[in-house]
């Protein structure tokens, strides 16, 4: 090897040497007087402290409960529904599905957000839609249904409250 690799080689070498090790920070994470890691910087809470919280917070929810339950009667939404009666004579299930779907688009339309309920047997669907509109809204679902029903022979029967 010649003086000026064997000098270049030296060179690397030093420098290797002396470059410092890469940072490696030390990270100490506090424990609660349990042994558990202290994440948060808190104290545990005291057994006393909790059930006196849990105490004032159902204390607040019962209270809470009472007056949804008061306003909720005094502001009872009406609720009427819609029977369709004579499902059973249709032959083809892929037309029934049809006609369900259908019904089913026509209640979403006439609900318009409203909250509903539906049932449904082999013979018969019964639709719901509550709100202080119900009956107007019952009135345009039954409307939909005479178009889709037309010469079906359903029966539709409404019940207003």
């Amino acid at each position: 090897m010649s003086d000026s690799g064997a000098a270049d080689a030296e060179d690397e070498a030093g420098e290797a040497a002396a470059a410092p090790p890469p940072f490696e920070p030390v990270r100490v994470v506090p424990t609660r007087p349990d042994g558990w890691p202290d994440w948060l910087g808190r104290r545990p809470i005291s057994s006393v402290d909790r059930d006196r919280i849990l105490k004032d917070l159902t204390a607040d929810q019962e209270e809470l409960d009472a007056v949804k339950r008061r306003d909720g009667l005094r502001l009872a939404p009406l609720f009427s529904s819609v029977t369709i009666e004579g499902f059973g004579g249709q032959g083809d299930p892929r037309k029934v599905a049809r006609l369900r779907a259908a019904i089913n688009a026509a209640c979403r339309v006439a609900a318009g957000g409203r909250r509903t309920s539906y049932h449904a047997t082999g013979e018969r669907i019964t639709i719901g839609i509550a709100g202080p509109d119900a009956r107007e809204r019952i009135a345009v679902l039954r409307r939909q249904l005479a178009k889709i029903g037309g010469s079906r022979g359903w029966t539709i029967t409404e019940d207003l409250n």
